[in-house]
């Protein structure tokens, strides 16, 4: 029996274009390089043109390219690869911006819980750019590098007004920890207690997120006070969260738009405006316990430069 040949015949218009192309692709350097690389003849790029086509015309929008924030991809950090196992084959691969960036955060892995928004997943202490007229922050970043190094008993409750920074130097805390293979969970308080909800029908997922606030080996609770107060998530929620890493001596930070004295009034009244003073001492004990205040000032750095 005669062996069926699969193809497509070009016709002479096609052929011409064809080799057209191959003369193109042979004359340009990267195919060059990809040649001598794999020890290959030039009779692969006669064959495959257009393969080795769709992989320049792809590296091109690569070029001069300045990092992620202008990648001209369709789909971020990626470039399509060529690479030669015996035939041709083009692949989808992180560059290396992507690369880079990936290494960078590779610490989140040990994130349980993560709330913080990407641009604070790699940032550090160490990248804080203080005015000299800033002395009062620099103070406190002197003492958090210091807290970082040596972590005390307690924990810090950084409360100032909004943009001072507390979140981001909340956040060089955590990715330090997690640098170090702790298990860290950073949760905006508002969210969570939105998300929590949600999570009601599904037992196993509500007990999982209890557990992982609980357990954590270093825990930051972000916008404490910003929060809806239901006396269910007081009572129900933060309260056993709080008194279970009190127990178990677990680190643990806040930040706070409010001090001490205004989040216990913040606890007093429930969603019915019910008064109910024992229940905002008793979950505020437990703060206090994990916790010690510290007033962050200075000027808003939100959407600047740390």
């Amino acid at each position: 029996m005669e062996a069926v040949k699969w193809g497509i015949q070009l016709n002479e218009q096609q052929l011409k274009e064809k080799q057209a192309l191959a003369a193109q692709m042979k004359a340009h350097p990267l195919v060059q390089n990809f040649l001598q690389t794999y020890g290959l003849d030039e009779s692969w790029v006669e064959n495959y043109p257009y393969r080795f086509h769709q992989w320049i015309d792809q590296l091109s929008l690569c070029q001069n390219c300045p990092g992620l924030n202008q990648c001209r991809q369709k789909q971020k950090g990626e470039v399509l690869d060529l690479s030669y196992t015996g035939f041709l084959t083009l692949q989808v691969r992180p560059c290396r911006y992507a690369r880079q960036q990936l290494q960078a955060e590779k610490h989140v892995h040990n994130y349980r819980i993560n709330d913080l928004p990407r641009r604070l997943w790699t940032v550090s202490i160490t990248d804080i750019n203080i005015d000299e007229e800033e002395a009062a922050y620099a103070a406190a970043v002197a003492k958090i590098s210091q807290n970082l190094l040596a972590p005390a008993e307690k924990g810090l409750y950084l409360f100032g007004a909004p943009g001072v920074g507390k979140t981001y130097l909340a956040a060089c805390a955590c990715n330090s920890f997690a640098r170090q293979g702790k298990r860290v969970v950073f949760v905006h308080v508002p969210t969570m207690a939105s998300r929590i909800k949600g999570l009601l029908d599904d037992r196993d997922s509500f007990e999982d997120e209890l557990y992982e606030m609980k357990r954590a080996d270093f825990a930051v609770f972000d916008d404490i006070g910003a929060e809806s107060v239901t006396s269910w998530l007081r009572d129900e929620v933060l309260l056993p969260i709080f008194n279970e890493r009190m127990d178990r001596q677990k680190l643990t930070w806040f930040t706070s738009n409010e001090n001490f004295s205004s989040l216990e009034n913040h606890y007093m009244y429930n969603q019915k405006s019910d008064k109910e003073e024992l229940k905002a001492v008793r979950i505020m004990e437990r703060i206090k316990a994990l916790s010690k205040e510290m007033k962050i000032t200075g000027k808003n750095r939100r959407n600047t430069s740390i």
